[in-house]
């Protein structure tokens, strides 16, 4: 259980600094577009274009990432209610276990003494 919540944490931070860097990248972009109202060379033009498609691809990798992470999230979530589940249904095995122990000492110990006396 301690592993699949080590996995769990693991999966969430990941999913976190991926959908902070989508969200960076993001960012960036819409401030290129805002920042650029001025007329520049076709060079730059062009540099600032594959810039961009290598931003925009980036995002793109950065969300299927995050949905792949979301994923791996969900199914560690569900491993570690299907352990919680057996622990809570072997603690509860091991409590009658131990109750029917303490009845039989005690049967036993009643069994041992003699009878009373009136």
């Amino acid at each position: 259980m301690a592993q699949t919540l080590g996995e769990l944490r693991e999966v969430v931070s990941q999913k976190q600094d991926a959908a902070r860097m989508a969200e960076r990248l993001q960012a960036a972009l819409t401030e290129r577009r805002v920042e650029s109202g001025v007329v520049q060379s076709m060079a730059v033009l062009r540099a600032e274009r594959v810039m961009v498609g290598q931003i925009l691809a980036e995002i793109d990798k950065l969300k299927a990432r995050e949905a792949a992470l979301a994923e791996a999230l969900a199914e560690a979530q569900g491993r570690l209610a299907k352990e919680e589940h057996r622990l809570s249904l072997l603690t509860d095995k091991a409590k009658v276990a131990r109750r029917g122990e303490a009845e039989a000492r005690q049967a036993l110990r009643d069994a041992a003494m003699p009878p009373r006396r009136r």
